[in-house]
């Protein structure tokens, strides 16, 4: 009995330290997502201009659509339905392709019709923006550009993943976080940089004795007025794709299966924007939190989505039973803990790049509070994964009971959530935590 036990034990570690080590080279690819940090840093002016930070928080979160397709190929892959391979691939991967478009362009429509509702709620009366257009233009614009790259990378790094002999599903999530968090940012960050929708030809008006710009008038909308052409052209582009595949099984049921995902990842993902509006003085007073901001959202995104992908795949391929008394099973506890300590250390590595990279903006005499940071972080994130890993766990097995498959909303679910999750956390324990820092 002892030897069973200790074969047992033995079995449990040596799978542990397995996915933890994958866990942790695969979410190593989050410091990429500094670099979205560094971007929103120089080039987005979140100070003078109050609603970049309320559009910025669900866009990240719509990134989470676009993984829909990260997911789906891991498992499709696995079972045969896709080829890694770009030419003659087969219906299910174009079906893929199109409603992964499709649920991209639904979701941008939502950000900007719920971040305007938002806007109109929470801002004070000389920041609040009455004129819709560019709720309705940024977000089309922004999503469109990321959702026709983020494809094709997608399928590029999981057709190599899966050719080399490595699992997509614990590879392909964090590469493309990373990429989507630069993309989306990128993008977001040149189209405010080319329309400048802001009223940068008046002077600065005082809000809560701050100078901020105040809301765009005129000709400063002229550019944004222009802007409706090419997002018209991307509406157009994508209801042709709506009538090409409506017919087609596949692309139908992952429509009315994600429809779901996308209106709570707009609307959640709003939430975390209002979130990052109110924790504007933690970002502010601790520099290395916002550059490492995107990254440390990225990495317990990624740790979900990793534990989701790995979990949907062994209820597909009929590894692992869909119940609850499963995770009692070695095979699914042992990916649950070793991911989340991949996860605790990319965190610190993270807050860690982070302060050096901002070392020189940090107080003399507030250096010592860099470990109180480095605590903030690792206790968000700790915390996410507990919550939404669990909270994923339940809702895969509920999907797999009602024949509904997980991947179609699990994932942007994920995303939204853990981006939710993470802002949050960090935003409340720095307001607890860290001196200096008030509402």
């Amino acid at each position: 009995m002892s030897s069973t036990s200790s074969i047992g034990k033995r079995t449990a570690a040596n799978l542990f330290f397995g996915i933890f080590i994958q866990a942790m080279i695969a979410l190593a690819f989050d410091s990429g997502g500094i670099i979205s940090g560094v971007i929103a840093n120089v080039a987005m002016n979140t100070q003078q201009i109050k609603w970049i930070l309320l559009l910025y928080g669900p866009l990240l979160a719509a990134r989470g659509d676009i993984a829909v397709l990260a997911g789906k190929l891991g498992t499709g892959l696995h079972l045969g339905t896709v080829k890694p391979s770009f030419r003659k691939n087969t219906p299910v991967y174009k079906s893929l392709v199109a409603s992964t478009l499709t649920i991209a362009m639904l979701d941008a429509f939502l950000v900007g019709i719920v971040t305007y509702i938002m806007n109109l709620l929470i801002f004070p009366a000389d920041l609040k923006v009455y004129n819709p257009t560019f709720f309705f233009v940024i977000p089309i614009l922004v999503m469109t550009v990321a959702a026709l790259i983020s494809t094709q990378i997608t399928s590029a790094v999981s057709f190599f993943t899966y050719k080399r002999g490595l699992n997509p599903d614990v590879y392909v999530v964090p590469v493309m976080s990373t990429v989507n968090n630069i993309l989306i940012t990128t993008t977001f960050a040149g189209v405010l940089a080319v329309l400048k929708p802001w009223g940068w030809k008046h002077p600065l008006i005082e809000v809560n004795g701050q100078d901020v710009f105040a809301v765009a008038q005129g000709n400063e909308m002229l550019a944004t007025y222009i802007a409706i052409i090419p997002a018209i052209l991307a509406l157009a582009g994508t209801v042709y794709i709506v009538m090409k595949n409506r017919k087609d099984h596949e692309y139908s049921k992952m429509m009315k299966e994600a429809v779901f995902a996308v209106f709570a990842s707009a609307i959640i993902g709003t939430i975390t924007g209002f979130i990052l509006t109110q924790g504007e003085a933690a970002l502010e007073h601790y520099p290395q939190l916002l550059v490492a901001f995107p990254a440390l959202i990225g990495t317990l995104v990624d740790q979900n989505a990793i534990f989701a992908n790995m979990l949907i795949t062994d209820f597909s391929a009929g590894y692992t039973e869909p119940k609850i008394q499963s995770f009692r099973k070695p095979e699914v506890w042992t990916k649950f803990l070793g991911i989340g300590a991949g996860g605790i250390i990319i965190t610190m590595f993270l807050g860690v790049i982070g302060t050096f990279i901002k070392w020189g903006e940090i107080s003399p005499g507030t250096k010592w509070t860099v470990i109180l940071v480095m605590i903030v972080t690792v206790l968000a994130n700790v915390l996410g994964f507990i919550i939404v890993g669990s909270l994923i766990y339940v809702l895969s097995i509920f999907a797999f009971r009602r024949e509904i498959d997980p991947d179609n909303f699990a994932i942007p679910l994920t995303a939204c959530l853990a981006d939710l999750a993470c802002a949050g956390f960090i935003i409340a324990f720095s307001f607890i935590m860290l001196p200096g820092v008030v509402a």
